[in-house]
């Protein structure tokens, strides 16, 4: 199937040198080429990527596939050809070429996001919790053994309100101590 936003991409990717996967997603918002595709947000964000995603690939197999880059983070259209260019792993050009991957679920959508922060998250060594340390948080932040990174979210967002130096009760010791163990816990939410 082709994909509708392929000339909108290109004449955007024309515009400018560097682009990201977001950037690309607010500018076809703006210029009215994609609207909500789904009422769950984490199902229209992954719907809006996958097709952003999608006719990138499709574009670059139009083009010269040395021509145009393609990751999330940097996506460029190359003047001239470059012969040894990082090429982007077959597998995430065959996920999102493959339309019937379009229409997953709110689980697998969730799923897919938690393994993406986990993957790209890389805990320092001396944040690195022990068992014991592990348990004593989860009991301090009032956490489920099994939560999920939604729920840390969640209760983040609480004591950081709760705890904020700028607040009344505030104190930026007792902050700074809850932002470190919540980067401790994000690494083993899932």
């Amino acid at each position: 199937m082709l994909n509708p936003l392929i000339d909108e991409i290109f004449e955007l990717i024309l515009t400018k040198q560097v682009w990201q996967v977001h950037t690309l997603a607010a500018q076809l918002s703006h210029q009215g080429a994609i609207a909500t595709l789904d009422q769950s947000p984490e199902r229209d964000l992954f719907k809006r990527n996958f097709l952003i995603m999608n006719a990138l690939y499709q574009l670059q197999a139009q083009l010269k596939p040395q021509n145009l880059i393609i990751s999330t983070l940097h996506i460029e259209l190359l003047e001239k050809e470059i012969k040894h260019l990082l090429v982007t792993s077959n597998n995430l050009r065959d996920y999102y070429l493959d339309w019937n991957n379009y229409d997953t679920s709110e689980q697998q959508v969730e799923e897919l996001l938690n393994s993406f922060w986990r993957r790209f998250k890389v805990t320092p060594k001396q944040h690195a919790l022990t068992n014991k340390k592990y348990n004593e948080l989860i009991l301090k932040w009032d956490l489920p053994e099994d939560f999920t990174l939604k729920a840390l979210q969640k209760r983040w967002r609480q004591l950081a309100l709760q705890n904020h130096p700028d607040k009344l009760n505030g104190c930026a010791e007792k902050f700074k101590k809850i932002k470190l163990q919540y980067e401790q816990l994000k690494t083993a939410a899932r």
